[in-house]
């Protein structure tokens, strides 16, 4: 579980950063960053931009938290 949990927190965090720093721009014609880009666009249209930066860096501490509540119960 703390794998699984750690994968969606790299993915999360990744998606965040490039967003941010506009990688996804020009690039809406791959239908997957075209999702990620709207999906983004929407959170920050609902949050306005800090808003959203902060909700992201919320999801990947509870995220981070629980990859180690996982690792400690079980073992990695």
């Amino acid at each position: 579980m703390a794998i699984a949990i750690s994968i969606g927190l790299s993915l999360i965090a990744g998606i965040t950063v490039m967003y941010n720093t506009q990688y996804f721009w020009g690039k809406e014609d791959n239908p997957n960053i075209n999702a990620m880009n709207c999906t983004m666009n929407d959170i920050t249209n609902i949050t306005g931009t800090v808003g959203s930066v902060g909700l992201m860096v919320v999801v990947i501490a509870v995220l981070a938290v629980a990859v180690l509540v996982c690792t400690c119960r079980a073992g990695f």
